[in-house]
């Protein structure tokens, strides 16, 4: 009766011994691929994945949030070559507006409703235009902003020149420091480049990542890196007919 049942037993003895060593030895996984082409309809990209895996310091888990073998929601270029990315927008925007054009991107400006010019003009300044303008004909020929104002440890920041300004008078506004940009400052949409704003300059001084201070909203004014692009460089390169998102076309920046 035992030698009858002996066979069955062996061959289930061996069939647990493969399953077990089956689910000790460790899956085979797949070969992460070498090159990946990008599906971004503004333009292929060629991601080579074996040189960024096989940087110092990196895991697989910075840019792939999940484990699983589909995960193809890697973080953009730009998160992680944000001075390049920087450079280049920079540079392309440098050769099309010169400096006299500062406020078409730092446009910010006062909007108090109850300022008077003819007020601070008669009682501040006593008919002297120079205590707020630099020249007493209020500068016919526009000069460049970065002419005085750029990093120069002489010379305040065009900032820190009109808070100082403001504060000797209106004590009552500064009286807790500055803590925020609304109650004075309001964003202004981006003036329309004319045909006379030509290239007048390739480079400037060193550049500091947009990331700096379009990372998270620190008050009103400042928006998100997101925002401001949809809300200012697509309502410009629209009204331009210039550049490549005048069309309005979402899937030149976002893949599927």
């Amino acid at each position: 009766m035992q030698k009858r049942f002996l066979p069955i037993l062996i061959l289930t003895g061996i069939l647990f011994v493969a399953a077990l060593i089956g689910y000790l030895i460790p899956a085979r996984t797949k070969e992460p691929p070498v090159r990946i082409l990008l599906d971004n309809k503004g333009g292929k990209v060629i991601f080579t994945h074996q040189a960024h895996a096989a940087m110092e310091g990196r895991a697989c888990n910075d840019c792939h949030h999940t484990s699983a073998q589909d995960d193809q929601s890697p973080p953009a270029c730009s998160s992680c070559h944000v001075r390049t990315f920087d450079e280049a927008f920079a540079a392309d925007h440098q050769q099309t507006l010169d400096q006299k054009q500062c406020a078409a991107c730092h446009h910010t400006e006062a909007t108090i409703d109850n300022f008077s010019h003819d007020d601070h003009a008669d009682d501040y300044a006593a008919g002297d235009c120079q205590s707020c303008h630099h020249d007493a004909t209020v500068e016919p020929k526009p000069q460049s902003c970065d002419n005085c104002h750029g990093k120069r440890e002489d010379i305040p920041s065009l900032k820190e020149a009109n808070h100082t300004r403001c504060a000797s008078c209106h004590e009552d506004l500064f009286a807790k420091g500055i803590t925020g940009c609304a109650a004075c400052h309001a964003r202004k949409p981006a003036q329309a480049m004319t045909s006379s704003q030509a290239a007048s300059q390739a480079s400037g001084p060193a550049l500091r990542p947009c990331a700096d201070c379009h990372q998270e909203p620190a008050d009103q004014l400042v928006p998100t890196t997101m925002a401001a692009f949809h809300t200012q460089c697509l309502g410009c390169h629209e009204a331009m007919k210039r550049g490549p998102y005048g069309d309005d076309a979402c899937y030149k920046c976002h893949m599927k």
